[in-house]
Protein backbone atom coordinates (compact mmCIF):
# COMPACT_ATOMS: atom_id res chain seq x y z
CA UNK A 1 0.00 0.00 0.00
CA UNK A 2 1.51 3.35 -0.99
CA UNK A 3 2.45 5.82 1.72
CA UNK A 4 -0.08 8.43 0.53
CA UNK A 5 -2.86 5.91 1.09
CA UNK A 6 -1.68 5.32 4.67
CA UNK A 7 -1.54 9.05 5.26
CA UNK A 8 -5.09 9.47 4.01
CA UNK A 9 -6.31 6.77 6.41
CA UNK A 10 -4.67 8.61 9.31
CA UNK A 11 -6.27 11.85 8.06
CA UNK A 12 -9.71 10.19 8.07
CA UNK A 13 -8.98 8.74 11.49
CA UNK A 14 -8.08 12.09 13.04
CA UNK A 15 -11.02 13.78 11.32
CA UNK A 16 -13.44 11.24 12.70
CA UNK A 17 -12.08 11.64 16.23
CA UNK A 18 -12.41 15.43 15.92
CA UNK A 19 -16.03 15.08 14.76
CA UNK A 20 -16.66 12.82 17.75
CA UNK A 21 -15.13 15.30 20.17
CA UNK A 22 -17.20 18.11 18.63
CA UNK A 23 -20.34 16.22 19.70
CA UNK A 24 -19.20 16.50 23.32
CA UNK A 25 -17.63 19.95 23.29
CA UNK A 26 -20.35 21.73 21.27
CA UNK A 27 -23.33 19.38 20.98
CA UNK A 28 -25.85 22.16 20.26
CA UNK A 29 -23.81 23.28 17.24
CA UNK A 30 -23.48 19.69 16.03
CA UNK A 31 -27.19 19.41 15.27
CA UNK A 32 -27.24 21.87 12.34
CA UNK A 33 -23.84 20.65 11.10
CA UNK A 34 -25.19 17.12 11.02
CA UNK A 35 -28.51 18.24 9.57
CA UNK A 36 -31.02 17.72 12.37
CA UNK A 37 -33.10 20.20 14.36
CA UNK A 38 -32.70 20.42 18.11
CA UNK A 39 -35.08 18.11 19.90
CA UNK A 40 -37.96 19.60 21.80
CA UNK A 41 -38.31 18.10 25.23
CA UNK A 42 -39.71 19.29 28.54
CA UNK A 43 -37.16 20.96 30.72
CA UNK A 44 -36.20 19.41 34.01
CA UNK A 45 -37.34 21.13 37.22
CA UNK A 46 -33.72 22.06 37.93
CA UNK A 47 -33.34 23.69 34.51
CA UNK A 48 -36.62 25.57 34.96
CA UNK A 49 -35.43 26.93 38.30
CA UNK A 50 -32.14 28.22 36.91
CA UNK A 51 -33.40 29.62 33.61
CA UNK A 52 -36.26 31.87 32.63
CA UNK A 53 -35.84 31.28 28.89
CA UNK A 54 -38.43 29.45 26.82
CA UNK A 55 -37.89 25.95 25.50
CA UNK A 56 -35.91 26.32 22.29
CA UNK A 57 -34.83 22.73 22.02
CA UNK A 58 -32.46 20.65 24.04
CA UNK A 59 -29.41 18.60 23.36
CA UNK A 60 -30.21 14.92 23.49
CA UNK A 61 -27.84 12.35 24.96
CA UNK A 62 -28.12 10.67 21.54
CA UNK A 63 -25.78 13.36 20.18
CA UNK A 64 -23.19 12.13 22.67
CA UNK A 65 -23.75 8.58 21.40
CA UNK A 66 -23.06 9.88 17.90
CA UNK A 67 -19.83 11.38 19.23
CA UNK A 68 -18.80 8.07 20.72
CA UNK A 69 -19.53 6.36 17.39
CA UNK A 70 -17.45 8.86 15.40
CA UNK A 71 -14.53 8.81 17.84
CA UNK A 72 -14.38 5.02 18.09
CA UNK A 73 -14.53 4.67 14.29
CA UNK A 74 -11.59 7.06 14.05
CA UNK A 75 -9.59 5.34 16.76
CA UNK A 76 -10.22 1.93 15.20
CA UNK A 77 -9.16 3.15 11.75
CA UNK A 78 -5.94 4.61 13.13
CA UNK A 79 -5.14 1.58 15.26
CA UNK A 80 -5.76 -0.91 12.45
CA UNK A 81 -3.65 1.16 10.05
CA UNK A 82 -0.86 1.44 12.62
CA UNK A 83 -0.89 -2.35 12.95
CA UNK A 84 -0.63 -2.67 9.18
CA UNK A 85 -3.92 -4.52 8.89
CA UNK A 86 -4.95 -3.20 5.47
CA UNK A 87 -7.80 -5.68 4.96
CA UNK A 88 -9.41 -4.67 8.26
CA UNK A 89 -9.02 -0.97 7.42
CA UNK A 90 -10.76 -1.56 4.10
CA UNK A 91 -13.60 -3.48 5.76
CA UNK A 92 -14.05 -0.84 8.46
CA UNK A 93 -14.20 1.92 5.84
CA UNK A 94 -16.99 -0.01 4.13
CA UNK A 95 -18.87 -0.24 7.43
CA UNK A 96 -18.36 3.47 8.08
CA UNK A 97 -19.72 4.22 4.61
CA UNK A 98 -22.92 2.35 5.53
CA UNK A 99 -23.25 4.56 8.61
CA UNK A 100 -23.11 7.55 6.24
CA UNK A 101 -25.93 6.08 4.17
CA UNK A 102 -28.01 5.51 7.29
CA UNK A 103 -27.31 9.05 8.50
CA UNK A 104 -28.36 10.43 5.12
CA UNK A 105 -31.66 8.55 5.21
CA UNK A 106 -32.38 9.76 8.75
CA UNK A 107 -31.57 13.37 7.86
CA UNK A 108 -33.67 13.19 4.67
CA UNK A 109 -36.77 12.08 6.56
CA UNK A 110 -36.34 14.03 9.81
CA UNK A 111 -34.42 17.24 9.09
CA UNK A 112 -37.23 19.35 7.72
CA UNK A 113 -37.15 21.30 4.49
CA UNK A 114 -34.53 23.84 5.58
CA UNK A 115 -31.86 21.20 6.35
CA UNK A 116 -32.88 18.35 4.05
CA UNK A 117 -29.97 19.20 1.71
CA UNK A 118 -27.55 18.01 4.42
CA UNK A 119 -28.59 14.44 3.57
CA UNK A 120 -26.62 14.73 0.32
CA UNK A 121 -23.40 15.23 2.30
CA UNK A 122 -24.00 12.01 4.20
CA UNK A 123 -24.86 10.10 1.03
CA UNK A 124 -21.76 11.63 -0.58
CA UNK A 125 -19.66 10.25 2.28
CA UNK A 126 -21.27 6.85 1.67
CA UNK A 127 -20.40 6.97 -2.04
CA UNK A 128 -16.85 8.23 -1.43
CA UNK A 129 -15.91 5.90 1.42
CA UNK A 130 -17.77 2.94 -0.05
CA UNK A 131 -16.13 3.47 -3.43
CA UNK A 132 -12.73 3.91 -1.85
CA UNK A 133 -13.08 0.74 0.21
CA UNK A 134 -14.26 -1.15 -2.89
CA UNK A 135 -11.27 0.16 -4.84
CA UNK A 136 -8.93 -0.92 -2.03
CA UNK A 137 -10.55 -4.35 -1.87
CA UNK A 138 -10.17 -4.90 -5.61
CA UNK A 139 -6.63 -3.50 -5.86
Amino acid sequence: MPYSSRASIYFLSVGSVILGLHCFIRPREEYPRFGLPLEFAPRTPKALATSDSEDQGRVSPLMHLKGIREATYGLALGALQCQGNDAAVTTLMGVISLAGLGDGIIVWFHAGDEMKHKAFGHVGAFVFLGGWSLWRALA
